[in-house]
């Protein structure tokens, strides 16, 4: 697909709220519109000042994509790619034109690979009750992002690195993985997700409330183990198979964290920041990606799990 640039026909700074559409055919596929950046998403814009979200719905699937449609239930509550929050209506097509933006749209199946993956499609699909099973969260992790919210702790791990790490606990049957920076378990709940009968978890939290947190969510389950104390004392305990670094203390001592890894050990570093979102301290260079880059005991990778977020992965392999 070749991206714009498109016509923008409601522009302006003044908008109280973003609306976005849900048009969906008779055979189950949902109307998408291309975006200038490349990529594909639901028809959708600002609000205007005196304007409700269905109303803007509306007026943005005709201006995006050409379709004359009309509302057909309540809005449902999703964010963006980049953390903006929508209101996203169910919408009835009526008639379709071309677009007057000039861009290409596309009927796709939402309920099937890439699509269901979609960083707009899959709230949707979740909040109908619709989401695929191989794409729905784990009941812990669902469980441990609800005490989360009760305690206002916002640094759990995202949802793209929750999967990339059950993906990589998976490969590690009988393995000893440990976590350093429990939080309130969302990172132990997506490994152990992966994990097979005879592996074992360690966590470790050194704030006591959300050790305890940790504990009453995980403690019936007999491959984890949750400490409360300094992730120094943890290190101790290697080698170990996989280690996730999700504190910054342990991820500042990269050597020490590659000391205890077994050979064919992984170590995840998450929540770096993309190129294009760098603080300015780092725009010279990081010492925590050039720490791990460097080391020759290291194969590593940096993956992109989501727009804001990249990830680290690295296996040692002397």
């Amino acid at each position: 697909m070749t991206s714009g640039p498109f016509l923008n026909l409601s522009p302006g700074e003044d908008r109280i709220g973003r609306a976005s559409a849900w048009i969906e055919r008779e055979d189950g596929c949902v109307l998408m519109v291309a975006l200038n950046r490349g990529g594909w998403t639901l028809p959708g814009g600002g609000i205007h000042p005196g304007e409700t979200p269905q109303q803007a719905a509306v007026r943005e699937a005709w201006e995006e994509a050409g379709a004359h449609a009309e509302v057909t239930g309540g809005p449902f509550r999703i964010y963006g790619a980049w953390g903006e929050a929508q209101e996203c209506l169910p919408l009835r097509l009526l008639s379709i034109d071309p677009s007057p933006e000039g861009r290409p749209v596309a009927w796709i199946n939402p309920r099937s690979l890439p699509w269901a993956d979609d960083v707009q499609i899959r709230q949707v699909l979740a909040a109908r009750g619709e989401m695929p099973a191989h794409l729905a969260v784990p009941p812990r992790v669902t469980e441990a992002l609800t005490h989360a919210a009760r305690l206002s702790f916002d640094r759990s791990c995202s949802s793209g690195t929750g999967r990339l790490l059950r993906t990589l606990a998976a490969s590690k049957s009988g393995g000893r993985l440990l976590e350093l920076g429990s939080g309130v378990g969302v990172g132990a709940a997506w490994l152990l997700a992966g994990m097979n009968a005879s592996a074992h978890l360690l966590t470790v939290e050194n704030d006591p409330l959300r050790a305890k947190t940790v504990w009453e969510l995980l403690n019936a389950d007999a491959r984890a183990e949750i400490l409360h104390g300094d992730w120094t004392a943890a290190l101790e305990r290697g080698p170990f198979d996989l280690i996730f670094a999700d504190c910054k203390p342990g991820k500042a001592a990269v050597e020490r964290l590659v000391d205890a890894l077994n050979p064919g050990g992984v170590l995840v570093l998450d929540n770096l920041s993309p190129p294009a979102l760098l603080p300015e301290a780092l725009r010279a260079g990081d010492p925590l990606r050039d720490a791990v880059f460097s080391d020759s005991r290291l194969c590593c990778t940096e993956l992109q799990v989501s727009h804001r977020e990249h990830v680290i992965v690295a296996t040692r392999t002397a």
